[in-house]
C-alpha cells in the first residue's frame, strides 16, 4: 500500500512539474518566428530547409492563437509585419485552409 502510494505522490509531483512550465512569450514566439523564417527562405541545404519551414508555420500558428495576425488587409507585402489582431487584419483561418 505504501509503494502505491509513493508512486501516486511521484506520479503528482511529476505531472506539477509540466504545469509549471513556462509557455514562450508573444516576443519569444516572435523572434523564433523571424529566424526560422529567414532561415526557411535562405537555407542551401533542403532538409534545413523543410524543417525550419515547418518550424516558421507552427511558430506562425502559435502566434495566430495568441491574438496576432500578419499584415493588414491592402498592405503590401514588403510592409506586412506580425502585430496584435485588428479589424483591419490579415487573419489565418485554418479552418478555410483544410477545406480548399
Amino acid at each position: 500500500m505504501r509503494i502505491a502510494i509513493a508512486a501516486l505522490v511521484l506520479v503528482a509531483a511529476a505531472g506539477g512539474a509540466q504545469a509549471q512550465q513556462q509557455l514562450p512569450t508573444v516576443p519569444e514566439l516572435l523572434t523564433a518566428e523571424l529566424k526560422a523564417t529567414q532561415a526557411c527562405e535562405g537555407s542551401g541545404d533542403p532538409a534545413v530547409t523543410r524543417e525550419q519551414c515547418r518550424l516558421r508555420d507552427r511558430l506562425s500558428g502559435r502566434l495566430a492563437q495568441a491574438g496576432y495576425c500578419f499584415g493588414r488587409k491592402g498592405q503590401s507585402e514588403e510592409k506586412m509585419e506580425w502585430h496584435a489582431c485588428q479589424p483591419d487584419s490579415i487573419y489565418e483561418d485554418d479552418i478555410e485552409a483544410v477545406q480548399r
